[in-house]
């Protein structure tokens, strides 16, 4: 069987990868855009998951800039007679032609793995209070990430010696991403890259649900009057992210969904090598490229997917969360003989703790009853549900375990 190159005008393919990076950009914004609103500083880590981001884009609009670039000039010899042309121009420019993408191929793999390590940041800044199996999950997986980058830049510039076969068209040419084998190689080390990753979030919810399912029977036996307090606290912080209801399993299949995307692009690229490996001068370039953009595309949205679903939800029930808040507060909040106002429950306190961005609602509002400050200073382990949020993450400062609020793991 033999493999055939895509075969449409060479001003589509320039089409396809401006939309295709554009669309990429749109979660990118979001993204950003729900950072604008986060009132507390960001942690190093999430910034930094941010500007890998960042570097991910602009490595791919690079790529693109250059397709367009060899696409062009394709373009301008379409009528040429093929038995003038090699690599689609005259044998004169096609030394500087080949060489230029041999340089294209470094930004798909910063893309990449841009996009993986941009990835790792961002659990990085939501397992920092996990348990110390998370965050060496964690780091096995960045160090294996970043070994498999090392790898592929290896395989560029050292599969082909002397490294100018790899444009000396008067020579024996020779390029790492043409070569079976090292393609192999390249393969095999992506999907077990992109397949590291994706262990990591559902490594971090199974460890989650059990840590809180244990807190909670421990909490169902005490028979301390605050209890009912520090479980129906943990049971708001846990609805959100350590149950596996319909929001849960929905993130968790768009995440496989996109692993899936990427892991398919790289083998896609690896079958096509193996149907042309024995055609003399196959022309694949557009199949590489086309599955390449889509790799990177699929990176880019997995990675930012959870700011993504954390867009919707705020557009989605932001008016409807508000008023329900702001009734639950007017209702609870009750006159005193000085003229101030208190709160008639514990579970109002909580909820104005809670707030939206994590604000300390409950203490801006009034000073609290005499009853409450006392019952809080007698058992500050239990009462004290405070919200630590990092804009993204809070947790139950008691166990030491983080769950997410605007965003999710997933």
């Amino acid at each position: 069987m033999t493999y055939h190159d895509i075969d449409i005008p060479l001003p589509a393919f320039i089409a396809i990868d401006w939309i295709c990076m554009t669309l990429a950009l749109i979660p990118i914004l979001l993204r950003f855009h729900l950072r604008r609103h986060q009132i507390q500083p960001q942690p190093f880590t999430r910034n930094l998951s941010d500007a890998l981001i960042v570097l991910a884009w602009l490595s791919g609009i690079v790529l693109i800039s250059i397709n367009t670039w060899k696409n062009s000039l394709r373009q301008r010899f379409i009528h040429t007679p093929p038995s003038d042309l090699y690599y689609g121009v005259p044998r004169h420019l096609a030394a500087n032609l080949l060489y230029v993408s041999w340089i294209s191929l470094f930004f798909i793999y910063i893309s990449l793995w841009s996009a993986k390590f941009a990835l790792l940041a961002f659990y990085a800044s939501l397992l920092r209070l996990q348990g110390r199996w998370a965050r060496v999950t964690l780091i096995c997986a960045a160090v294996f990430t970043a070994a498999t980058f090392a790898l592929h830049v290896a395989l560029l510039t050292r599969w082909c010696t002397p490294t100018s076969s790899n444009w000396n068209i008067d020579g024996e040419l020779c390029s790492a991403v043409h070569d079976i084998k090292s393609v192999t190689v390249s393969t095999a080390a992506n999907v077990a890259t992109d397949l590291a990753i994706l262990c990591i979030p559902l490594f971090a919810l199974a460890s989650l649900r059990r840590d809180t399912n244990g807190y909670r029977k421990g909490a169902l036996v005490s028979p301390s009057s605050s209890t009912s307090t520090s479980s129906s606290f943990l049971s708001l912080g846990a609805g959100s992210g350590t149950t596996w209801g319909k929001a849960e399993l929905s993130g968790l299949a768009v995440v496989l969904i996109m692993a899936a995307l990427s892991i398919t692009s790289a083998l896609a690229r690896f079958i096509t090598l193996e149907l042309v490996q024995n055609v003399p001068k196959a022309n694949i370039t557009h199949t590489i490229d086309v599955w390449a953009l889509v790799e990177i595309v699929a990176s880019l949205l997995a990675v930012c997917l959870p700011s993504l679903r954390a867009f919707v939800r705020r557009w989605r029930e932001g008016s409807k969360r508000g008023s329900r808040d702001s009734g639950v507060r007017k209702a609870s909040m009750v006159p005193t003989a000085d003229g101030s106002v208190r709160s008639d429950s514990i579970g109002t306190i909580i909820e104005m703790e809670l707030g939206i961005g994590g604000g300390r609602l409950g203490a801006e509002m009034s000073p609290l009853s005499p009853a409450v400050l006392q019952q809080e200073r007698a058992d500050p382990g239990r009462m004290d549900a405070r919200r630590v949020d990092s804009g993204f993450l809070s947790v139950e400062e008691r166990m030491g375990t983080a769950h997410t609020s605007a965003e999710r793991l997933l």
